[in-house]
Formats: C-alpha cells, structure tokens, sequence
C-alpha cells in the first residue's frame, strides 16, 4: 500500500466491519469505495458477441451479467491497495451493498424502521430540488447504519450538509454505466456514461457499474 495507507482490524463476515482506514489522519475509507490499486479489467475482454447483436466477454462467466441481463464491468478485489478513489464505488461491493441491502460505510446491515431504510443523500441545488424530493429519485449510493452515518456527516466532503432519508420501497430501476458500440475502423468504442432502465432495448451495448435504485416511500428525518 502506498500514500500512509493503513488497514482497518474489521472481521470479513456479513456483520460490520471496522472500516479500513487511509492517511496520516487514519481517515475511515467507506467499505464501496473503490481503491486505485483496484484496477478495470472490462476493456481487453470485451467483444461483440457472435450474433452481433450486443457486448461479450470473450471469457464470459457466471456473475459477468445480473438476472436482467446486462453485462457488467470487470474489476479487481483489492480494498486497501493503494489510495481510495472517495468519487468511485467498486461494482460489485455497490451492487451487493444495494441488494443486500447494506452499509456502504462498514458493510453491516443499514439502519431500516417502520419509516425505511436509512439514505444520506448530498443536499440538493436550489436548480436540482424539485416538488416532492426525493421521491422518486435515482440513487447510486447504498443506505447506511446510524452510527456510519456520524461518520459520513463528519468525514465525507462529497456529501456537504447532507439531507437523511428513509425510504420504505428503494426499487430497483436499472444500472449507470456507460455504451459500447462497434467503432467504423473495428474495435468498439465508449459513447458516454449513463442511466439505463432494465428492459431498455440498447441494453446489449451497455456495460453496468452501479446498480440503481428508484427511492419511494419517502421521509425526510432528522439526522440519527
């Protein structure tokens, strides 16, 4: 590890983890972050598939694509390796932590209550607020648990003065991620990051990173 890296003690079950630590300052790295050391392996495996109807990887897998289908991006295990990347979640530790249902902070169940389950979601411009926010917004960020959530308010510079939500019913909208299609000298090429709704008919060109969720069922509470 480089850069003052140091590892935090947590235990690798599915019960919270002591989150690893990174700096001088032993600043706590949420448990999907993704790390620099963690590197893309999607690019060189990636092909059109036989028909030519949409993306492949010419080694496919179990795991490559989720039950809607789509395909998603390859990327190395390594948490703790080099320096976190605070911007970047790791797909598959993004992905679970949205099904399962998990912390993003420590990896232990989120905080749910007859209101939902906890959401810390970075405070809306007066230009991005709109009527009934946030109801029926597209989230990337897993929930977390009540005493991660002290830990994001006092260390996550991304999040600014965040605004908690519970949500009863985050629903599973689609993926973000970006399209590849065939380039005109062969080879495929990258035409932007995205959202893309499950059941979207250019699905088989895209290549997923972050599972999307539809936050419904809103409240707005009181930090824990």
């Amino acid at each position: 590890m480089s850069g003052g890296d140091e590892r935090g003690s947590g235990a690798l079950g599915g019960g919270p983890r002591t989150p690893l630590t990174w700096g001088p300052r032993g600043l706590p790295v949420p448990w999907a972050v993704r790390w620099s050391g963690e590197l893309v392996v999607t690019d060189e495996a990636l092909t059109v598939g036989g028909e030519g109807r949409g993306l492949a990887y010419r080694d496919e897998r179990a795991g490559d694509r989720d039950r809607h289908g789509v395909l998603w991006a390859r990327l190395t295990e390594e948490p703790g390796s080099g320096q976190p990347e605070f911007r970047c979640m790791h797909p598959v530790r993004q992905r679970r932590a949205m099904l399962e249902r998990l912390c993003q902070v420590c990896g232990g169940p989120a905080d749910r209550n007859g209101r939902g389950w906890l959401f810390a979601l970075r405070r809306p411009g007066a230009a991005e607020e709109v009527p009934g926010w946030p109801e029926g917004l597209l989230c990337t960020k897993p929930p977390v648990c009540a005493p991660c959530a002290h830990l994001a308010v006092a260390h996550c510079p991304h999040l600014g003065e965040p605004v908690f939500v519970r949500s009863r019913k985050p629903r599973v909208w689609g993926a973000f991620g970006g399209f590849f299609v065939p380039g005109p000298r062969g080879g495929l090429a990258a035409s932007g990051d995205d959202h893309l709704p499950y059941g979207h008919r250019a699905a088989p060109w895209f290549v997923a990173n972050q599972l999307v969720v539809e936050l419904t069922r809103c409240t707005r509470v009181p930090a824990p």
